[in-house]
Parts: structure tokens; C-alpha cells; sequence
């Protein structure tokens, strides 16, 4: 997903994250801080504030960063509804979403809370760049960090799911008021708009 001029400032500072290998690690290897990688509203740092009940000014955005995940596909019960993630036979299959790392075991059971019913959580590898120094050059390199997924709780895509492919992926997430339907961001930022009208 290409970033565009019109998605909101804490959703692009989190997708250009790079953090280094010290970071990542003393974020990581933290006591009871497992990552998550998420795929859905909680992509956007203000929702993800929202449901951790942390105050809208903590800078959560610099915790998470653009994450890929092999081997699972999304689907969508219609084309306003908020994508799900199963288990897919292809390991070149992938979902592009977010890595968040650093939250604690509260926060965490607020996101299961949110997440859990339908949803199950399993481990991932989530697929990162992070950024790394040698010999005075900095340089980019991918690496690997285990993380937990909510995935759909059925086995298999019931037959009122819509399997979407790379390019139908892209336009879910690009759904800011493109001309592809609400989409995956657009309802987050529906979602963002309710919030902001409670407030």
C-alpha cells in the first residue's frame, strides 16, 4: 500500500517507522510485552488509543511499524465490511498490516477483548525493516519477529466470504475516499468520526 497525502499523520508516521535493532529488541525482549501484529482498525494509532484507554497525546505511533505476515489471506463478508484473516495453503500468500510492540499485559487483554469472539488468536512471524548501521552507512534489512494474530475462528472461509486477492487487498486498505468502496480505513475513519462526536 503506497502512503497517500490524505491518510491521517499518526497512521503515516507508524507505516514509516524504521527502528533500529537495539530498539527492536529492547522492545521485544520486555517482560510480558508480546508484539501483535494487527490488519484492521487497530492499524490506526488514534483507534488503537481509543481501545487501550490511553490518552489520545501518548505517542503509540512510534511503537508500531509496517509488518507483513506470510501464509494467510483476508477475506470480507461484503464490501463495507472490515477484512478477517485465515490461514491460507499458499506460504506467497500475505497480509500487510501493523506490528505493535511494547504493550503490556493490560493493554494486550484490552486488545483481545476487542479482537476475541469470532476471532482467535495465534503466532505469526511478522516480516519488518529495520534499520541498521555498518561501517558508518546506514542500511535497511528485513527481519523477523514473532508476534500474535487474531485470525478468523473457523478452520476454512464460509461461503459468504469474499476471498481477496493482492490487488483487492491494496484497495480495502486504500479506502480513504478512493473510488473503491469504504473499505478497511475507510470504516476506521468512520469509526474515528463517531469517536470524535462522542468527545
Amino acid at each position: 500500500m503506497d502512503n497517500k497525502a490524505h491518510y491521517p499523520s499518526d497512521f503515516l508516521e507508524a507505516r514509516s517507522n524504521t527502528l533500529t535493532d537495539d530498539e527492536v529488541n529492547h522492545l521485544v525482549e520486555k517482560p510480558g510485552c508480546a508484539a501483535r501484529f494487527v490488519y484492521g482498525v487497530l492499524m490506526l494509532p488514534t483507534v488503537l488509543k481509543y481501545f487501550l484507554d490511553v490518552p489520545q497525546t501518548t505517542d503509540i505511533a512510534r511503537r508500531m511499524m509496517s509488518a507483513t505476515v506470510y501464509g494467510f489471506k483476508l477475506y470480507q463478508f461484503g464490501p463495507d465490511s472490515t477484512p478477517v484473516m485465515l490461514p491460507s495453503s499458499d506460504p506467497q500468500h500475505r497480509v500487510e498490516g501493523m506490528l505493535i510492540l511494547g504493550l503490556n499485559e493490560e493493554q494486550r487483554n484490552k486488545v483481545y477483548e476487542y479482537e476475541s469472539g469470532l476471532m482467535r488468536l495465534v503466532d505469526v512471524q511478522a516480516y519488518i525493516t529495520q534499520l541498521d548501521s555498518f561501517e558508518g552507512y546506514e542500511i535497511r534489512s528485513v527481519r523477523i519477529v514473532d508476534a500474535g494474530a487474531f485470525v478468523w475462528n473457523q478452520e476454512k472461509a464460509d461461503e459468504a466470504m469474499n476471498e481477496l486477492s493482492s490487488t483487492d487487498q491494496a484497495r480495502v486498505d486504500d479506502g480513504f475516499g478512493e473510488d473503491v468502496g469504504i473499505g478497511c480505513l475507510g470504516v476506521c475513519l468512520a469509526f474515528l468520526g463517531s469517536i470524535g462526536s462522542k468527545e
